[in-house]
């Protein structure tokens, strides 16, 4: 039997490094660290899972080489002094002991240090950049998530300020690199990455959008990558040529005026060979200002956005080119086999199902947890929180909600067959409970299953669920709804039925007959039925967006109204901002507005102070979910044990429902 994956779990090498298969993890910012930037338990456990799984090799990612100098945050690794060095060791040590190596990243954030701003100290820098001017999408937060964003801006003696960069500054840093690199050489890392893109201080010399010098630092392609190329050569020497080194760089900048061109870094590539690289890694930059530029660069949302770049640049070098950016393992498979990158790094996917090499390597290519592209993982980094995961409650919580098999084994019935339900069941199940799920609907999925009509993301996730559900063992009821009589018959109950989405109280002409609740969508939802003409949304929320697409799609002309004007704020920031982009562009209106009535053929709305209507010939509420549970109240009153789970105890969708699952199969794994 073959896996059908020879060439993604085929055995490679980088230099004298050699690689159980060309699967390797990313290089996240995580902010797991401790706050004087040292490897916490944390973050070991968050590699060690990951390691466990089967990848080859975990790049630890933003490992700065001037802390608290350069960095992001306090809790940035660090590899700046010999205080880190008991930290990166055990990392090394749990890394190794499943059998995956380890490589650092080495980063000076220099344009990008907020740590600096918020200290008081300045930037290093190449030319004092220039000023910020954010576009409309890049402005769509909440205000939380501006207090957050802007928090190192606010602190006591923050400022910002710059430090044109003189060779004495440079030879320092380049000596910094070197410094770190032989630290975590030292205690174990099987290898380096050196950070040249995604406008840190490597790659803002490098880039002519930045990088704006007239000496030996500047000008052509040559003083631009000077920096880049010194310290790639004070590496080399410094931990020798068995120790694979190599770069990551932007082939491309968007929504950069002299940014990095793919003519200009295929120019590069060869320099950086010749320099001492032992592999290119190859990933790309955009303006900060730009909303899309994190989904047009290095997290895209179109599949397999960088191989292209990777494939020209394999063209001219003669070592090993690493690829990644939202590839299932089937792309990955034909991106190896078409020998257009050496190797494929995950990032998202490695979050949400560590296990996925191993699953490949069974032959359990169904068992593998989908990622949901919710952006939650380098969203959170924006708003200064550290790396989750929306499909996987357990990534960055792995010591806390990884539990073995239960010493007392319950028979437990879980009420709703939802996301928060099925996973609940799951987990329970796997754990060693006897459980059965009961749902009073004819499928499984709650409103999951509804949005997994309009969105094939949400309905792979839906099909994993169910598969693991059933796959557990677990005794499954559908059209069967939980009695007081039947409950009694298990040791608990858990209430996983999800939130009240009814019409807004109050509100005239709520009840009119083309009002429809999401729970009335399923026969449009399902084909069997079409909707009348202009169809308008009362609140702004994703399911709103993936639901005015579906609408688009069909033909309706589409207004959203959201009194916030944030649209999709479940989302992680790059997230919302695509998804917002791609809903306008596929001709929807999104409205910041209150609405004060529903008529017959229209909404009336206050657009600040001034009143004016939206056509509507279809209105669909997708505002106001309430967290409900009265089966638990009557559940509770007749003596039975109860735990409640998901929306129905507090609205906050699939993390939360993912999170409340963990949790209680935790609670009661005693």
């Amino acid at each position: 039997m073959t896996s059908g994956f020879e060439h993604l779990l085929a055995p490679g090498a980088i230099g004298r490094l050699a690689l159980r298969n060309r699967i390797l993890m990313c290089p996240m910012g995580d902010d797991l660290g401790n706050d004087d930037g040292s490897v916490s338990d944390r973050q070991i456990a968050y590699f060690e899972a990951r390691a466990a799984g089967g990848a080859a090799l975990l790049l630890v990612g933003s490992v700065g080489v001037s802390y608290p100098a350069g960095t992001f945050s306090a809790s940035q690794t660090a590899a700046s002094h010999d205080g880190h060095r008991p930290g990166l060791r055990r990392l090394a040590d749990h890394v190794h002991a499943h059998g995956a190596a380890i490589a650092a990243q080495l980063v000076h954030a220099g344009p990008n240090a907020l740590a600096d701003i918020a200290d008081g100290r300045a930037m290093l820098v190449p030319s004092i950049p220039k000023g910020p001017h954010p576009d409309r999408l890049t402005m769509m937060v909440t205000p939380a998530e501006l207090a957050r964003m802007t928090e190192p801006f606010t602190r006591p003696g923050s400022k910002v300020h710059y430090c044109v960069a003189t060779d004495d500054d440079l030879a320092r840093v380049i000596g910094e690199f070197a410094d770190a690199a032989a630290r975590c050489i030292d205690e174990g890392f099987d290898a380096i990455e050196l950070h040249g893109g995604h406008g840190y201080l490597l790659d803002a010399f490098r880039s002519g959008a930045s990088n704006r010098r007239d000496d030996a630092w500047g000008g052509g392609l040559e003083g631009r990558a000077r920096l880049l190329l010194e310290t790639v050569r004070a590496v080399r020497t410094r931990v020798g040529s068995e120790v694979p080194v190599w770069c990551r760089i932007n082939a491309v900048e968007h929504f950069r005026d002299g940014g990095a061109t793919l003519t200009e870094t295929l120019a590069l590539a060869p320099m950086l060979v010749d320099a001492g690289c032992d592999a290119l890694h190859i990933s790309a930059y955009a303006s900060t200002d730009a909303g899309l530029g994190v989904t047009e660069a290095h997290t895209p949302s179109e599949p397999g956005h960088l191989v292209a770049l990777a494939a020209a640049v394999k063209q001219v070098v003669d070592v090993p080119v690493i690829t990644f950016g939202r590839l299932e393992p089937e792309a990955a498979e034909q991106v190896l086999a078409d020998e257009q990158a050496d190797f494929v790094a995950m990032g998202r996917k490695l979050l949400a199902d560590p296990e996925l090499p191993n699953k490949l390597a069974a032959g359990r290519r169904d068992d593998i947890r989908p990622c949901l592209y919710q952006y939650r993982c380098i969203g959170n980094i924006f708003v200064r929180d550290s790396v989750a995961c929306v499909a996987n409650a357990a990534t960055a919580r792995e010591a806390e909600l990884t539990v073995g098999p239960t010493a007392s084994p319950r028979r437990i019935l879980v009420a709703g067959g939802g996301p928060a339900g099925l996973e609940t069941a799951r987990l329970l199940a796997e754990n060693g409970h006897t459980v059965e799920l009961w749902d009073s609907a004819p499928v499984l999925g709650g409103r999951l299953a509804l949005g997994a009509r309009a969105d094939e993301v949400l309905d792979a996730f839906l099909g994993w669920l169910v598969r693991q559900v059933e796959r557990a063992g677990v005794g499954l009821r559908l059209a069967a709804p939980v009695t007081i009589d039947a409950a009694r018959g298990f040791d608990a109950v858990v209430v996983a039925t999800g939130a009240r989405w009814g019409r807004p109280v109050g509100l005239a002409g709520a009840e009119l007959p083309h009002v429809r609740t999401l729970d009335e969508l399923g026969p449009w939802l399902g084909g069997r039925e079409d909707l009348d003409g202009r169809v308008a949304f009362l609140g702004g929320g994703k399911i709103a967006l993936t639901l005015a697409l579906h609408a688009r799609a069909r033909g309706n002309p589409v207004t959203v109204v959201e009194p916030t004007g944030v649209f999709a704020p479940e989302l992680g920031l790059p997230g919302r901002f695509r998804l917002v982009h791609d809903v306008e562009t596929a001709g929807a209106t999104l409205m910041t507005a209150h609405w004060t009535a529903i008529t017959d053929g229209a909404i009336a709305v206050m657009v600040g102070d001034a009143a004016t209507s939206v056509p509507a010939d279809t209105v669909i509420v997708a505002h106001g979910p309430v967290a409900d549970a009265p089966l638990a109240v009557a559940l509770r009153a007749a003596g039975v044990e109860v735990h409640v789970v998901g929306d129905c105890r507090e609205v906050n969708r699939i993390e939360g429902a993912m999170l409340d699952a963990a949790r209680l199969a935790v609670a009661l794994a005693d």
